[in-house]
Parts: C-alpha cells; structure tokens; sequence
C-alpha cells in the first residue's frame, strides 16, 4: 500500500548502485530526503546498508523494493533490499550508530552479543539533510525519554531534581506513581508470600493490641 510515511530498509546492493538509484529518486522529486549507512556482517549476516528514505509523494514499498533490485553477472537472483517498514528518524539514526543507551533501554539485553559502533559521520545523507543537528536531537530525545527518567528516579534523584533539569513535571509525576504502586505491589506480594510461609510452619497472625501491628502464635 502506497504512503507518505517514512520507510526503513535494509539494502544488499552495491554502494554505488544504490546511490545512483537514491540521487534518480531525489531528482525526480519522488523521495526528499535519504540517508544510509554501511554495516559489517555481524551474527552470519552479510555486509548490509541501512537505508531511511522520507518520501516527497506517495510511495509504493514493493515498486521501491523493484526499483532496488540490481542485476549482476555474478548472482544468480538480482540484488536488493528487505524488509520494508515505517521508522521514527531518532530511532532510526541511534539503532544504527548502535548507540548503547539506546539499545539497553529499547531492547533490554534482547539484542545478544556486543554491536560493531559507528559513528553518525559514517551516515551517507542528501545534500539538504541536516544530520548533525538531527543526531544531537535524537541524542536529546533518548535522554528525556519516559525509560530514562524511571532510570533516573530508581537510581535515586528526586522527581523534584528531575523538573528543574527541564523535565515535564506531569511526566516526571505519573512515572512516579507508576513506580511506586509498582514497588508497593512487590512488597505486598512478598509479604503476603511470607505470612502464607509461617502459616505453614502452624503459626497464626494476632493483632496486638495498639491494632497497628500483628505477632505469630504457635496455632
């Protein structure tokens, strides 16, 4: 189905046909902006590129994968591109740097083994893209984002500490009573899971008498 939104994919093409496809598509005025970058083969994979297109009209993902497809005399099948799908540009431009903080807090030890680093000026971009000052909005995005301040707040700063550094107060508050029915919930359970224990070993709760407290009697 044809969009407007951006698109990702991940490119086996040879450098230099797929920039010669990136600059017709750019003339034409069918993509406005493009950027890429090259990856070694990690995991069995093979040397690949990651490619963002942001289409300048609607686009057909299958008619763009076709006008990928590049013919050699040494494959058999023609080279190209997989796995076509919509990508937010901070997402996008941290994953393939394999920014760290990024990857902890989107895949949470999901992504296995240490990624090859790269720097954002491996990224290969139209002459218009701004990738500079886009990166460093990226960078900021992750930092204010939600996973990051309940990372803050469990490592003890204040919520208070958090709205003077620029945090959007309603922000900073719901995530902290999120985590705090969170952390009252695991209590109550731990508890709960505890009395059920010495009930078992025929012991009884007894209010005492300030009615604020319980002891254990032998049942």
């Amino acid at each position: 189905m044809a969009t407007i939104q951006p698109i990702s994919t991940v490119s086996y093409n040879s450098e230099d046909f797929l920039l010669m496809k990136l600059k017709e598509l750019y003339d034409a005025h069918i993509i406005r902006e493009w950027y890429y970058i090259k990856h070694k083969g990690e995991d069995g994979d093979k040397d690949h590129i990651h490619l963002r297109v942001v289409p300048n009209r609607r686009l057909d993902p299958m008619e763009f994968q076709d006008e990928l497809k590049e013919y050699t005399p040494d494959y058999d099948k023609p080279l190209g591109c997989i796995g076509i799908r919509y990508s937010k540009e901070e997402d996008w431009l941290l994953y393939v740097v394999h920014d760290k903080d990024y990857l902890k807090q989107k895949y949470q030890g999901g992504e296995k083994g240490e990624k090859l680093p790269y720097h954002f000026t491996d990224i290969v971009c139209s002459d218009d893209y701004m990738l500079e000052n886009k990166f460093v909005r990226a960078q900021a995005t992750l930092r204010h984002s939600s996973a990051s301040i309940a990372h803050q707040i469990k490592q003890g700063k204040s919520s208070f500490e958090l709205i003077l550094e620029g945090e959007n107060p309603h922000t900073v508050n719901a995530i902290t009573r999120s985590l705090y029915v969170s952390d009252y919930d695991r209590l109550l359970e731990r508890a709960n899971s505890l009395s059920e224990f010495i009930v078992s070993l025929g012991y009884r709760p007894v209010l005492n008498d300030d009615e604020n407290s319980y002891r254990f009697e032998k049942m």
